[in-house]
This record gives structure tokens, sequence and C-alpha cells, in this order.
């Protein structure tokens, strides 16, 4: 079976495999990086692809079965020792300033990075750098006020990136990943889009919620879309 013949778990079998991501991690991964990679409507075969914020590798697998020809790149050694032992070439790197020249994708592909780093804007940047002319971006994250915006601290992050952090601590310590201002900072679909948008390197295609995307008008109401999408997707062009 090719990988454009197999089927994707359905949406509402992600949503009860994400019910076990924390205690069984690998189905709701691979099947959401099928899910995604079937979704795609741009040329995948032949075509050099950057995994940016790769992980263990679970979506550079998929673009590689889909025929892609992947580089994953991410800061954390452990995830790059585990994307690698799936055959992902894969390296370290800090996806604010990318180890690689002008105009070297066909493609980058960038699932919940732009969370965790500090400054959103340096890594849309060096997406639009990196890409070829006619080249595509597919960027996702997961905004601050979303229902799993402040990862291990949900809900406490819904009172605010500087209150929710000091109150979930003295409640209940310190949380062991994900610590805002450490490796989790508030991010904003109004800020995130603009910046992408202002920047003339780029056309952007499309923005939408990624598990919902039927109802992509939410992210054209301010306010709304930081709470109700959850997960946002930019798709873009390299002009």
């Amino acid at each position: 079976m090719t990988f454009e013949e197999a089927t994707a778990p359905s949406a509402l079998e992600i949503l009860r495999r994400f019910r076990s991501e924390k205690t069984n991690p690998e189905p709701f991964y691979v099947g959401l990086a099928d899910r995604t990679v079937l979704g795609f409507d741009r040329q995948l075969e032949g075509k050099t692809i950057l995994d940016l914020g790769c992980g263990p590798g679970w979506y550079s697998v998929a673009l590689k079965r889909a025929g892609a020809d992947v580089v994953g790149l991410d800061l954390g050694q452990a995830d790059i020792a585990e994307a690698a032992a799936r055959g992902v070439t894969a390296l370290v790197g800090d996806g604010m300033q990318l180890p690689f020249a002008d105009a070297t994708f066909d493609g980058i592909f960038c699932s919940n990075l732009l969370e965790h780093v500090p400054d959103q804007k340096r890594v849309t940047d060096e997406i639009a750098r990196l890409l070829k002319p006619g080249g595509w971006g597919w960027i996702s994250w997961t905004p601050w006020f979303s229902p799993w915006g402040g990862h291990e601290i949900v809900p406490l992050h819904l009172i605010g990136p500087k209150l929710g952090p000091r109150l979930w601590e003295r409640l209940k310590g310190k949380p062991a990943k994900n610590v805002p201002y450490e490796g989790l900072w508030p991010t904003y679909v109004g800020s995130v889009v603009k910046g992408v948008r202002d920047d003339r390197r780029v056309r952007v295609d499309a923005v939408y919620p990624r598990y919902y995307p039927f109802m992509r008008w939410i992210m054209s109401v301010p306010g709304l879309r930081e709470f109700a999408s959850w997960n946002c997707v930019i798709e873009l062009t390299r002009r």
C-alpha cells in the first residue's frame, strides 16, 4: 500500500488517542502525522523538505513515506537521537538561527515550535529566508489562550501568562517541562499572523484552526481566535 492509499485516523480517533498522549504518545503522534501529511495539497515527492522542530521525528517519517527528501532539525539532543533512530537525517540547531544557506528548501514544515521559542518572528523570518522561490511553508502553533496553551499548567494559563504560572508554582510546584518563559512562551494569533503578512518575501495562502479547518472564519475574529482556534495553521508561499 502506498502512503497515499493509507487510511489516516479520523479526527475523533485522534482526539481519543490524545487522552493518553502523556503516557503513550506514539499512537497519537503517528496518527496525527499521517493525517496531517495525507491532507497536504502540496507536491511532496522528490522535494527537499525541512522538518523544523522535528522532535523525535514523527512528521519527518510521514513526509519521507510520502516521497520527500527530509531534513529534521531540533534543539533537543535526545529528540534528535530518537529521530535518527527512526531513519531521519536530523541535526541539532536553533530555529531562530538556522544553519542553512538562503533558498535551500522546497518546503518547510513546522509543527508546534513557535510557542517554544522566545521570539516567534525570528523563526518565521528564517523560514522565509530558507525557502526557494515558489516554495511553501506550513506553520502551526498553540496560542497561549487556547485550551492547551499553557501545556503543563492548564487551565491556570487562562488567568494570564504572568499570574497563571506563579499561582501554579505556589499550588503544585514548578512544572517538569514547558516552564513558562523557559521552555514555553506566550504566543498569540494576531501578532504571529501580522508578522508573517508584513513579510514581503512571502504570500499568506491560508490561516485556519488545525483541527477543524472548515471553521476558518474564526481566524478573522480578534479575541475569539485566541481562545477558539486551539491550534493555528499558516500556509504560505515564497514569492
